[in-house]
C-alpha cells in the first residue's frame, strides 16, 4: 500500500489553494471529478495520477515546478467547469457513467454530460491559468429546488432517480432521465448532510443534524408511478453526535447488509455506526478516531480473506476532522490501516475506484490524496457475479424497483440475465421528453419525539410521473407537493413569499432583479384559499391553483421550434351534412349506432394517380375472428372519442388499445393483428397487444387489407400494393402498382376509363399476392422477376379440357390455383359469356388449321397451372398437375417436350447440385421445387407414364439413371 499526493492535483489559482469538498470516480475508472470552494468542477485523468507512482522524479519534464512522468504525455486536468456561482459541495457520477451531477451552495444542481462530438483541440478560457481543457462537458439540466445549500446527492443503482439533500432540511427526488423534480420530502427537522442508496435498489438513507437517519423505501407500481415510504427512523447511535461537521456522508455496503453512518457517538467517543439491514439496529461501532467522522465509504467490491475462500468480507474507509484515514473490514475488530495526518486539514470526502483497491480523499487543505492498495492488502477481490449473488437475497441484480409476482417470473429473470451477461455495457436508456411531475399524495411523520430504532414508521408517499407530449411548447401548470400530517397536532406551514431584490441606481431609479421560476425550482406563493382538495378513492391530492412552471429549453442542435415543414393535405373535405346526422344522433345519446358512420375520406393524391380505387365506408364496428375475436369500434375520429381496438377470447378481454383515427380495415393471424386507418396509417400488434413496428404510413387510404402467417398486405386507393414480412420487419417487394392488370395498356389517351373492378386481393402463406378482377382474370406478383403474372382467365374456361366448372373433380380442388379458377368461372357465368364463347371455340375447330386447338390449349392450361402453383407455393397442386401434364404429353407423343421436362427435373449430366458443399458449380441446380425433391418427383412421373411406348425412348434412360430399372431386374 502506498499514498500518492501529486502537487498538481489541487484546486488552486496561482499560489492560492481552495478547499476541496467532494471527489468521485467515474464508473470506468478513467477520470475523477472534484468540486471545491473555487466554484469549479474539475475533471482529472486517473492515468496521469497513476503514472506518478511509476516515476522516480528524475526523468520527467518540469512544468511550473510540477514533475510530469516521462511515460505519460497526456493531459492531467481534462476539463474545468465554472458554471456554479458558489462553492461546489458535492460531485457524483451516475452509475451509467453518462452524467455528472454537481451540487453547490448556490442552491442549484447541475447535470453535466460529456460532449462526445466536440473537437479534441485543447481550449482555454480567456484569462484562465493552468492547462487547457481537452474534454468538453456541457450542462444538460439545471435542477432548482433547494432553498439553501445542497450538501450531498446520490444516484440509484440503475440511474433512474437522483436524490439530493441540503441545509434546507429537504430531500428532493429527481428523475434520472428528464431531471424534473418528482417529489420533495420534508422528513427531517434540521440540516440534511448525507445520502446513500441501497445497492439492491430498494432503499435510500438520509442523515441529518436532527440526529437521525431515515430509511426510505421505494418501488414502482407502474412504469411511471413511484411509491415511497419511510421504513424506519434510526436514532440510537446519534443521540450525542456533534453538529459542527460539514457533512454526514454515509455509505451502504456492496452486499446490501450494512449502512456505515458517519458522525455517530458511543458516549463521548466519535464512532462510525454500522446499521444492520432489516432490523435497522446498530450493535457495532468503529472506534478510534479522535474527532468527528464526516465521511464513511464502502469499497464497491467484496473480498475473500484467502484465495478461493467462501468467507467474504467488505472493506470500509473512514475519515473526518482528525485528518486521519482508517480502513476496516467486517471480519476484524481492529482497523487494517490507520494513517495519521493524511492531509493538513479535515478530510471531506472519500471515493473508491471501480477496482475496489484505489481510494481518493479530498481535504479542506485543497489537495486530493490517493491511496493505492496492492493485491492481498485488503483481501482478494471476488468476481462481480459473486457480488450479485449476495445482492440476490435482497432482490438485487435485476430491476429491483418492480416487485415480482410469482416464482416463474424470478426464474425467467435469471435466464434473461444469463443471456444478456455478455453485454457489459448495455444499451443506454432513451431519454424521456422533458416532462412535469405530478404528485398525488404525501404523508409525513408526526413531529412527536422520535421512536426507538426498532420501531417502523409506516409512512407512504405515492408519486405519479407524467410526461408531456414533445409537441407541446408550453408546459402545463404544475401540481406541487402538499403535506397531510398523520398527527393533527402538526400543522403545515405556508410557503413564504420570495422577495425580489430591489436596487437603487446612481440616478435614484429603482431596479427590480428578475427571479427565475423553474419547473423544479422555487415554489410560488400560494394562499390557503387557492388550495383545492380533490378526492380520488381513499387518497387525497392537494392541488395549488395558479402555479405555473417554466421548463428549461432542451439542449439540442435543432433551431427553435424545430425544423419547419410544408405538406399538402391528404384528406378531402367532407361534404356539408355528411356527418351531421350521425353526430346529431350521437349527441342525442341514442344507443343504436348506424352500420356505416360515413364514407371514408379519399386522399387528393389519387386525383393525379394513374389508378383510382374506391375506398370502403367507415363502419361503426369491425371484427375479425381467427381463434379469437379482434374487434374495432370507431369513435369520432379524434382525441376526444378515439377508436377502441380489443382482442377477446371466449368472452374474456385479452388486451385493448386506442387510436385517434377512424379504422377502415382489420386483419389478423396467429402471429399478429393489424388495423388500417382512414389517414393511411397501419398499426400492427402482437398477440399480447405489443406494437411490433412503429406506425406504418402509406401514400393513400387502404382499400384491401389481408395477412397470412407472417406476411401483411395493403392495397391503397392509388393502386399501390405493399407486402411486408412482419417477423423480419422487411418489405417483400417494393410498392408495385396494379395499373398493368387493370388494362391500362389498352387505352391510348390520358382520360379516365372504366376498368375492371377488383373482387379480391389477398395473401398466401408464402407471401404471394392474389388479385382477382370482375373480368374473370386472376393475377399474382413475382418478387424475383418483378412483374405481374396472369394465372387465370376466361379463355381457359371455354377452351381447356381440364377446366371443371363444378369445382369438384379438379386435382387439388382446395388449392390456391383452383380457388382462383373457381372465381374466374363464377365471373364468366355471371357475365353470361360462357356458352357464347364455347360456341365460338367449337366453330373455330371446324376451320382449317384449328383442328388441334382444344388439345393445345389444354396443355398450355396445365403448364400455366404448374407454374402458378410454384409461384403461390401450392405443393399439392404442383404435384397433381405435374402428373396430369406428364400423362398428357405421353398420350400426345410429345417426346421433345417431355425430355425437356425430365432434364429440368434431373438436371444435366455432370451438373453440381447447388446445395452440395463442392466449390465448383458450373451450372446452378436446385435440388427441390415447391418443397419437393425433384428426383423423387421424376421417379414417380416415370413410373406413371412408363407403359406409354411412344415416349419410352425418353423414359428408359432416366429410369436407368435413377436406378428404377436395376431394382426391377434384381427382383426378377
Amino acid at each position: 500500500m502506498y499514498y500518492l499526493k501529486p502537487a498538481w492535483l489541487t484546486h488552486h489559482e496561482g499560489q492560492k489553494r481552495f478547499e476541496v469538498y467532494s471527489v468521485d470516480v467515474h464508473p470506468d475508472g478513467t477520470r475523477i471529478a472534484s468540486g471545491g470552494l473555487d466554484a469549479k468542477v474539475r475533471i482529472w485523468s486517473t492515468a496521469a495520477i497513476f503514472s506518478c507512482a511509476k516515476s522516480d522524479g528524475t526523468d520527467g519534464e518540469v512544468n511550473g515546478g510540477v514533475k510530469v512522468p516521462s511515460d505519460y504525455t497526456g493531459p492531467k486536468q481534462l476539463c474545468s467547469m465554472s458554471t456554479h456561482s458558489g462553492a461546489v459541495t458535492t460531485v457524483r457520477f451516475s452509475p451509467s457513467g453518462r452524467y455528472l451531477a454537481s451540487g453547490s451552495d448556490d442552491r442549484v444542481i447541475l447535470v453535466w454530460e460529456r460532449d462526445e462530438e466536440a473537437h479534441d483541440v485543447p481550449r482555454k478560457e480567456f484569462g484562465a491559468q493552468g492547462e487547457a481543457d481537452t474534454e468538453r462537458w456541457v450542462v444538460r439540466r439545471r435542477c432548482v429546488g433547494h432553498d439553501n445549500d445542497v450538501q450531498d446527492l446520490a444516484w440509484s443503482p440503475d440511474s433512474s432517480i437522483m436524490v439530493s439533500v441540503g441545509l434546507d432540511s429537504g430531500v428532493i427526488i429527481w428523475s434520472g432521465t428528464t431531471f424534473e423534480k418528482i417529489k420533495r420530502l420534508d422528513i427531517h427537522q434540521s440540516h440534511v448532510k448525507g445520502i446513500t442508496f441501497d445497492p439492491a435498489n430498494k432503499y435510500f438513507a438520509t442523515a441529518s443534524d436532527d440526529r437521525t437517519i431515515k430509511i426510505v423505501r421505494y418501488h414502482r407500481t407502474a412504469s411511471n408511478d413511484l411509491l415511497f415510504s419511510i421504513d424506519t427512523t434510526v436514532t440510537a447511535p446519534f443521540s450525542g453526535s456533534p453538529l459542527t461537521t460539514y457533512f454526514r456522508r454515509c455509505s451502504w455496503s456492496p452486499d446490501g447488509s450494512h449502512i456505515a453512518a458517519a458522525n455517530a457517538t458511543n458516549g463521548p467517543v466519535a464512532t462510525v455506526a454500522i446499521i444492520n439491514r432489516g432490523v435497522w439496529d446498530s450493535e457495532i461501532n468503529l472506534i478510534g478516531h479522535e474527532g468527528p467522522v464526516e465521511v464513511a465509504a464502502f469499497s464497491p467490491r467484496m473480498f475473500a480473506k484467502v484465495k478461493g475462500s467462501k468467507q467474504l468480507v467488505t472493506v470500509i474507509a473512514c475519515a473526518g476532522q482528525d485528518k486521519a484515514l482508517s480502513v476496516w473490514n467486517t471480519s476484524n475488530p481492529r482497523p487494517i490501516v490507520v494513517s495519521q495526518d493524511v492531509a493538513e486539514k479535515a478530510i471531506t470526502d472519500l471515493a473508491w475506484g471501480p477496482d475496489g483497491q484505489t481510494l481518493f480523499a479530498s481535504s479542506l487543505d485543497g489537495s486530493i490524496a490517493v491511496c493505492m492498495f496492492e493485491e492481498g492488502d485488503l483481501g482478494y477481490i471476488i468476481s462481480k457475479e459473486e457480488n450479485e449473488k449476495q445482492l440476490a437475497k435482497y432482490g438485487g441484480g435485476r430491476d429491483a424497483m418492480y416487485y415480482p409476482e410469482s416464482v416463474e417470473q424470478l426464474a425467467l429473470e435469471e435466464k434473461s440475465a444469463k443471456s444478456t451477461a455478455a453485454d457489459t455495457n448495455g444499451k443506454k436508456r432513451i431519454e424521456d421528453i422533458m416532462g412535469e411531475t405530478v404528485s398525488t399524495s404525501l404523508t409525513t411523520v408526526s413531529s412527536k419525539p422520535e421512536v426507538p430504532a426498532s420501531t417502523v414508521t409506516s409512512t407512504s408517499i405515492a408519486v405519479t410521473t407524467a410526461e408531456p407530449s414533445p409537441q407541446v411548447s408550453e408546459p402545463p401548470a404544475s401540481v406541487s407537493t402538499s403535506i397531510v400530517p398523520v398527527s393533527s397536532s402538526v400543522k403545515a406551514e405556508p410557503e413564504k413569499l420570495r422577495a425580489q431584490k430591489v436596487t437603487i441606481t446612481k440616478e435614484g431609479r429603482k431596479r427590480v432583479a428578475p427571479m427565475l421560476i423553474s419547473g423544479s425550482g422555487a415554489s410560488a406563493a400560494v394562499s390557503n384559499s387557492s388550495i383545492v382538495t380533490a378526492s380520488s378513492g381513499s387518497r387525497q391530492m392537494m392541488v395549488p391553483v395558479g402555479t405555473v412552471n417554466q421548463y428549461d429549453e432542451p439542449s439540442n442542435n435543432l433551431p427553435p421550434g424545430g425544423i419547419r415543414s410544408l405538406v399538402v393535405g391528404n384528406k378531402r373535405k367532407l361534404q356539408d351534412g355528411e356527418e351531421s346526422e350521425p353526430d346529431a344522433k350521437r349527441a342525442a345519446g341514442e344507443v343504436e349506432a348506424p352500420e356505416f358512420i360515413r364514407p371514408s375520406a379519399i386522399a387528393p393524391s389519387i386525383a393525379v394517380s394513374q389508378v383510382r380505387l374506391a375506398v370502403p365506408k367507415v363502419k361503426t364496428v369491425l371484427s375479425v375472428e381467427d381463434g379469437a375475436l379482434f374487434e374495432v369500434r370507431n369513435g369520432n375520429g379524434g382525441e376526444k372519442e378515439p377508436t377502441r381496438i380489443a382482442l377477446q377470447r371466449k368472452g374474456q378481454l385479452l388486451w385493448s388499445n386506442y387510436l385517434p383515427k377512424m379504422a377502415l380495415l382489420a386483419a389478423g393471424s396467429p402471429l399478429f393483428w393489424a388495423v388500417a386507418c382512414e389517414d393511411a396509417s397501419i398499426h400492427v400488434y402482437s398477440p399480447t397487444g405489443r406494437a411490433l413496428v412503429p406506425t406504418i404510413v402509406v401514400e393513400s387510404t387502404p382499400c384491401f387489407f389481408d395477412c397470412a402467417g407472417k406476411y401483411l398486405m395493403c392495397l391503397t386507393s392509388s393502386g399501390l400494393v405493399y407486402t411486408w414480412n412482419i417477423q423480419s420487419k422487411k418489405a417483400v417487394h417494393a410498392p408495385v402498382s396494379v395499373a398493368p392488370i387493370l388494362d391500362a395498356a389498352t387505352y391510348g389517351d390520358d382520360t379516365l376509363h372504366k376498368a375492371p373492378a377488383i373482387t379480391k386481393c389477398t395473401l398466401r402463406p408464402n407471401g404471394s399476392l392474389i388479385v382477382t378482377l370482375t373480368n374473370g382474370q386472376g393475377y399474382t406478383y413475382s418478387t424475383e422477376m418483378g412483374v405481374w403474372h396472369r394465372i387465370s382467365e376466361s379463355w381457359w374456361a371455354v377452351a381447356s379440357q381440364y377446366w371443371d366448372s363444378s369445382g369438384m373433380g379438379r386435382a387439388g380442388a382446395g388449392g390456391a390455383v383452383n380457388t382462383i379458377e373457381r372465381r374466374t368461372d363464377e365471373e364468366v357465368k355471371r357475365a353470361g359469356k360462357g356458352r357464347f364463347l364455347q360456341r365460338l371455340v367449337k366453330s373455330a375447330m371446324m376451320r382449317e388449321g384449328y383442328e388441334g386447338i382444344q388439345g393445345t390449349v389444354s396443355i398450355a392450361h396445365l403448364e400455366n397451372r404448374i407454374e402458378a402453383a410454384v409461384l403461390l407455393g401450392s405443393a399439392e397442386e404442383f404435384k397433381s398437375n405435374m402428373i396430369i401434364y406428364a400423362k398428357k404429353l405421353a398420350l400426345e407423343g410429345m417426346s421433345d417436350r417431355l425430355d425437356e421436362l425430365f432434364r429440368e427435373l434431373y438436371g444435366p449430366l455432370g451438373v453440381v447440385i447447388a446445395s452440395s458443399k463442392t466449390s465448383e458449380q458450373p451450372i446452378s441446380y436446385a435440388s427441390e421445387i415447391c418443397g419437393m425433391n425433384k428426383k423423387e418427383l421424376l421417379k414417380e412421373l416415370i413410373v406413371t407414364i412408363g407403359k406409354e411406348r411412344a415416349v419410352q425412348r425418353v423414359t428408359v434412360p432416366y429410369a436407368r439413371l435413377l436406378g428404377i430399372l436395376e431394382v426391377d431386374m434384381t427382383d426378377e
